[in-house]
């Protein structure tokens, strides 16, 4: 199930967060996104993976902040299911596109974001603290 996030869920979140990627967000990031309605996670039993959705600076286009996915549970179709439903969620309150960054080492990324309709288009150097940025987009 998905559904907005609690607070309570923030432990859950933090530790999916602290094995997905190599500078994770600090909990009080998570807690400020609370109020956001494209904070959201999967649910069964427990939380197993979490998505952050946002407007951008420029209103038409949603920026896609974090998602990931609990290790026990990759490669299981959680990522795809989270995406969509944020896609249908900016659809609904009218953006026309999504955003994202991603690692230039992070190659699956990548082919999972091109998979789902997203292009490159372009590269920031210099995003993260120890590497650059593939920056991708999907319009609507």
């Amino acid at each position: 199930m998905i559904r907005r996030a609690l607070v309570s869920d923030i432990p859950e979140i933090i530790e999916i967060e602290n094995s997905s990627f190599a500078v994770p967000w600090p909990d009080f990031l998570f807690k400020a996104h609370l109020n956001n309605p494209g904070f959201v996670v999967y649910e069964q039993d427990k939380v197993l993976a979490y998505a952050i959705v946002a407007s951008s600076e420029d209103k038409r286009k949603a920026h896609l902040q974090s998602i990931a996915v609990h290790k026990e549970y990759l490669r299981q179709g959680i990522a795809s299911k989270m995406l969509e439903w944020c896609i249908d969620l900016v659809k609904l309150y009218g953006f026309n596109k999504m955003m994202l960054e991603v690692r230039e080492s992070n190659v699956g990324a990548q082919l999972f974001y091109s998979n789902n309709g997203f292009l490159v288009e372009e590269k920031i150097d210099s995003y993260y603290i120890d590497e650059n940025a593939i920056v991708m987009g999907r319009e609507f």
